[in-house]
């Protein structure tokens, strides 16, 4: 009899429907900061993060509206870009020092308490530079912070630094706005999808732009049966 059972038991095991773990997606809503949190954010999935940057008028209200919200918060951290690229208040820069940089890091991070992880705001140039990126990574790794290269150049060494300073760490695969439409939009969260299959995890950035919220709004549920949207604390690799 119990033989009987166990062999029952094994066929349904066999017969039952696998079930396959879906790729993983986060989503970073950057450049947040120079205005209150936007309602449409609230609308959107709490595992959806984003990022802020300091010394905005809003930084530190922003982040404790994202803390209510159960999301995670991200600093964007102004660096410097190459000469044809506008500049960012309060950036660093290639003539700071490292005593500068590093009170620099730690007084951003004040701005924008309980962040997770840093990721750069322009940083076409700084990034490229290893000596820097040194002295930022020193200063995440005494603060147990991650790290997410923006990639707002293919010369960036940051991610690189990071690996080398033992920082939890991924990179940006996708930008999800640059063209302001909503078929651009749809269009980049295939590409999204196609990265997010293709790696396991993909990680993709967009802006808080009436279009970007509302085509996400509008996408989200379609997107969800591809895709599990993670927090960008769970994008976050040692490696």
């Amino acid at each position: 009899m119990q033989r009987i059972v166990t062999v029952t038991a094994l066929l349904l095991l066999l017969l039952a429907p696998s079930v396959v773990a879906k790729p993983k997606l986060a989503l970073i809503i950057d450049d947040l900061g120079y205005d209150l949190m936007p309602r449409d954010i609230a609308k959107l999935p709490s595992e959806i993060s984003i990022s802020v940057i300091p010394f905005t008028e809003f930084d530190t209200a922003v982040a404790l509206a994202a803390l209510s919200q159960q999301r995670e918060i991200l600093l964007h951290l102004p660096m410097q870009s190459v000469p044809s690229a506008p500049s960012e208040p309060n950036q660093l820069t290639l003539d700071m020092g490292k005593a500068e940089i590093q009170n620099a890091v730690q007084e951003a991070l004040y701005r924008v308490p309980h962040a997770v992880a840093v990721n750069n705001h322009m940083g076409s140039l700084l990034t490229q530079h290893q000596e820097p990126m040194h002295w930022i990574m020193e200063t995440l790794h005494t603060k147990q912070l991650g790290f997410i290269d923006s990639r707002t150049t293919p010369g960036t060494v940051a991610q690189k630094v990071a690996k080398q300073h033992g920082l939890a760490n991924n990179r940006r695969h996708v930008f999800l706005d640059h063209l302001q439409t909503e078929d651009f939009i749809l269009q980049q969260l295939e590409l999204a999808i196609q990265q997010a299959n293709h790696r396991g995890i993909a990680v993709v950035i967009a802006h808080p732009l009436p279009i970007t919220l509302e085509t996400l709004q509008n996408a989200l549920p379609a997107l969800q049966e591809q895709v599990d949207l993670i927090p960008i604390s769970q994008a976050l690799l040692k490696k």
